[in-house]
């Protein structure tokens, strides 16, 4: 979404901008902000196999048959293959250290990794899960998330909500003022003083939703996820008639 607004923004003739990429013609600066909490219905789990033997070849031995002792657990709780990432096989040499923890050169043997990240949906079925992954020897944690199956959607929804809230903003202003409002000359997600930096840039990037995400305890119980959006809108006025 960013992307299009900044595109948009920057088609404007430049003699319609004036200094700072705002417009030439009176105008109002709003800044508009909702916030919806909703109940996370997915987790996200990520973690690494490791294995670690003097022989690299045995390592990724143990590393290859574990995960494909993963692969089975996860297709038996009937976690969909497109929920699944597997990544590639990582080894790195290790070496003795000494007391201050500096490496001496004497290698020890090798250490072989593959990392896993699984999208579970069915949340009743993942407290149970976790336990089995955890109960496979080399299997370390890294994160567990909370999050939302149909998060765009709420994206949209936060969104829209923002747009709403800024025009409200901006008709009471504009009441309280004595003016009317003509149009909107932009919109984004961005603080516009931060816009000039980036209209003639090549690599826009991609919108970000502020996000809070409030996971829980080690017993696994998911909180709610406060997701909210800010949205800068600058509309053209006019004296009200």
């Amino acid at each position: 979404m960013k992307k299009l607004v900044l595109l948009a923004f920057a088609s404007l003739p430049l003699s319609s901008l004036a200094q700072g990429g705002l417009p030439d013609k009176p105008y109002i600066y709003v800044e508009g902000k909702a916030e919806i909490e909703k109940a996370a219905d997915m987790v996200t789990l990520r973690f690494e196999l490791i294995a670690r033997n003097p022989d690299q070849a045995k390592a990724n031995q143990e590393v290859q048959a574990k995960a494909t002792k993963i692969l089975s657990l996860l297709n038996e709780r009937k976690i969909a293959e497109s929920d699944v990432i597997a990544a590639e096989v990582k080894a790195e040499p290790e070496f003795e250290e000494d007391s201050s923890g500096r490496k001496t050169g004497k290698l020890l043997g090798y250490s072989v990794t593959r990392g896993f990240q699984v999208k579970v949906r069915d949340l009743p079925t993942f407290p149970k899960l976790v336990d089995e992954l955890i109960g496979i020897t080399g299997v370390k944690f890294n994160d567990l998330d909370a999050g939302l199956t149909k998060e765009k959607e709420v994206q949209q929804e936060i969104w829209e909500k923002a747009l709403v809230n800024a025009r409200e903003q901006a008709d009471m202003t504009a009441k309280a003022m004595g003016v009317k409002i003509d149009s909107v000359f932009a919109i984004s997600p961005t603080p516009f003083p931060q816009i000039r930096a980036q209209m003639f840039r090549s690599d826009y990037g991609e919108a970000t939703t502020e996000r809070v995400i409030v996971t829980g305890p080690p017993e696994y119980r998911l909180g709610s996820m406060t997701v909210s959006q800010n949205v800068h809108i600058l509309y053209l006025i006019s004296p009200a008639k």
